[in-house]
């Protein structure tokens, strides 16, 4: 059984679903980053199965779902909402190592993991499904950026993300919710805000892939050959820095947990228990 629960952490509401508690290892599911994205739209059809072994945990990232509408314009995306998760798995005792699992942005957010030194020994795994940390996203992505707040434009962003299957009206209708909630419409588009010439200043370089040579923690990234959003290929940038990485091809668009959770369960169970 999965349970919706929330707590509070470092003074900001936090909304998470867990199970399988007792069970094996813990495994905690980042969602994706589109409009009206949370635990429950991207990983619903995973976490009933993997609940089956293992102790399951998924949060709403800040900015997102039912977790408080909180986010850092000053630092990349990805730093904040990871301290964020970490501050929630001490807080409700799954301090140990982790299996960390991400599609889509919470694909980048769990390969950028790999790099923070703060969180050495904690991940015994990292798993991202179209998740590239960064760069070599395609063109199309960035028809992702914009969201007019009706159902047809939703529908138009859901089909982006996944193939077609049974569930996609459901889908749609349960991202609508999410992204009507207070606060998510300005928060997407906060961090995407240009100031004026005179304030810009420039961001630190950013080293990304490079330190992947590094890596030495079991990674499987997921290859979709349907993906509209990611450039074709973009996983041997990390192939050829990184010999722990392991690729798992599947024929479907962006997210496969959403469209095929079945499939994409098993084939990071596999990984997890050889990891």
């Amino acid at each position: 059984m999965i349970t919706e629960k929330s707590t509070v952490v470092n003074d900001l509401e936090t909304r998470y679903l867990i199970g399988g508690e007792g069970r094996g290892s813990t495994v905690v599911f980042l969602h994706d980053g589109a409009w009206g994205a949370s635990s429950d739209v991207t990983w619903g059809g995973v976490l009933p199965l993997a609940a089956q072994t293992h102790r399951v945990i998924a949060p709403d990232l800040l900015g997102f779902g039912g977790s408080a509408k909180a986010v850092r314009l000053d630092q990349s995306p990805f730093g904040f909402r990871l301290r964020h998760v970490y501050s929630l798995l001490d807080q409700i005792d799954a301090s140990g190592p982790i299996h960390l699992v991400g599609n889509s942005f919470g694909g980048s957010i769990a390969l950028r993991a790999l790099l923070d030194e703060r969180l050495s020994g904690r991940l015994a795994s990292v798993t991202s499904i179209s998740g590239t940390g960064g760069p070599w996203r395609s063109a199309t992505s960035a028809e992702l950026g914009s969201y007019d707040g009706t159902r047809e434009d939703m529908t138009r962003i859901v089909r982006l993300l996944c193939d077609d299957y049974p569930g996609i009206e459901e889908q749609i209708d349960a991202r609508m919710r999410w992204a009507a909630m207070p606060g998510h419409y300005a928060g997407m588009l906060a961090p995407h805000a240009k100031p004026p010439e005179p304030l810009r200043t420039a961001r630190p370089a950013d080293p990304y892939p490079e330190p992947f040579a590094e890596v030495t923690t079991p990674v499987l990234v997921f290859d979709c050959a349907g993906d509209p959003l990611v450039e074709r290929g973009w996983v041997k940038h990390l192939t050829d820095r990184c010999q722990t990485v392991t690729v798992a091809p599947v024929p479907h668009k962006h997210a496969p947990n959403i469209s095929h959770p079945e499939q994409t369960w098993s084939f990071i169970a596999d990984f997890v228990r050889g990891a």
